[in-house]
């Protein structure tokens, strides 16, 4: 009977502390109560060296390992399968993926990444609260792993979500900070869909692979995980199209401001205009101009230009191109909710039958 090796984590050589590695001599390598699950977070590649002492896999997965800027993608060996998947980090307030690199044969499961993994460690914590998870073998174990990432997505794509509701407010409020926030969503957009669409790809050719993952519930985890990989991915593309819609909305918003500026600015030349006439006409050096003479002559003139002047701002108002700064209007349609209520309609087929 060989030597079965029972891993809780693995941290690395330069924390031997953590090493909790446990062996074996007594049980069977095929007792699922002895799934090997090694969690290695490495620094140096000095620390991968497990994984040919111990697991002997091969050279060119773990080349691709120390290759930090892998896309997902995944390989298949004689007796394991190589995956490379991307979870969700973040660099300062910057979101960002990190690569975590999978191999999985049919007893054990081995995880590698250089920084800790939300993911990983929400399983970790779970499969010692579970025992269902424990006690599954390493393909379904990699299913949850799969679903777990991608949960991690999708609550940043309802984050997303929540972000361009906020932002199409300020940008009918023509705020100025829409554009920066926009173009900020937009690279964190990028980022992640860059990542995520060969990942859902590669999740979708694993459920079709029948070499190693070959059990039934295996492939029903990651057909969750592709399902949530999909829904995140159709989210990211419905806020992409969301915020250029933003950004138009913000620009019609400030044209719109602009208009008003322009508009207001017109109508006050305008009323303005006859008075100045009026002055004009009366600034004149010329003699026998009417009542220029007369002491009461300059309450007259300022009368008419003040009679002048007050007309025209009613008729200018009346004509809804003036009025007292407003707040935008509250929005006249009405909830979807009643359509939701209403009863179904008696459909063609139904009569057709009676």
């Amino acid at each position: 009977m060989r030597d079965t090796w029972q891993v809780l984590r693995v941290i690395g050589k330069r924390q031997p502390a953590d090493r909790v590695m446990k062996r074996l001599e007594s049980h069977s390598p095929d007792s699922p109560d002895h799934l090997q699950w090694v969690d290695l977070t490495w620094s140096d590649p000095s620390d991968l060296d497990v994984l040919d002492e111990i697991f002997g896999f091969d050279h060119a997965a773990r080349e691709d390992v120390v290759d930090v800027e892998q896309l997902p993608k995944f390989n298949e060996y004689d007796d394991h399968l190589f995956v490379v998947l991307h979870s969700l980090t973040h660099d300062g307030n910057n979101v960002d993926t990190i690569e975590v690199d999978c191999f999985i044969t049919s007893d054990t499961l081995v995880t590698v990444h250089r920084e800790p993994i939300l993911a990983i460690d929400w399983l970790w914590e779970n499969s010692q609260r579970y025992a269902h998870l424990s006690n599954e073998g390493s393909q379904e174990l990699f299913g949850h792993l799969a679903e777990a990432i991608g949960r991690r997505f999708l609550e940043v794509g309802l984050e997303f979500e929540r972000r361009v509701d906020l932002l199409a407010e300020m940008a009918l409020d023509g705020n100025a900070s829409v554009i920066s926030d926009v173009q900020s969503l937009r690279r964190a957009e990028a980022t992640i869909r860059a990542m995520l669409r060969p990942q859902r790809i590669v999740i979708s050719e694993l459920i079709r692979l029948q070499k190693i993952l070959v059990g039934d519930d295996a492939n029903r985890q990651l057909n969750d995980a592709y399902d949530i990989h999909n829904q995140v991915v159709g989210a990211l593309e419905t806020v992409r199209s969301l915020l250029t819609d933003t950004l138009d909305t913000y620009r019609g918003s400030v044209a719109e401001r602009q208009a008003t500026a322009a508009t207001l600015l017109t109508v006050y030349a305008a009323v303005v205009l006859p008075m100045t006439l009026i002055a004009g006409w009366y600034g004149m050096n010329t003699a026998n101009l009417p009542a220029a003479s007369e002491p009461w002559g300059w309450i007259v003139v300022t009368s008419v230009m003040l009679i002048v002047g007050v007309v025209s701002w009613v008729a200018f108002r009346r004509m809804g191109l003036i009025g007292s700064p407003s707040k935008r209007p509250r929005s006249t349609v009405s909830s979807l909710a009643s359509a939701a209520l209403a009863p179904i309609r008696r459909s063609v087929m139904l009569e057709q039958e009676n």
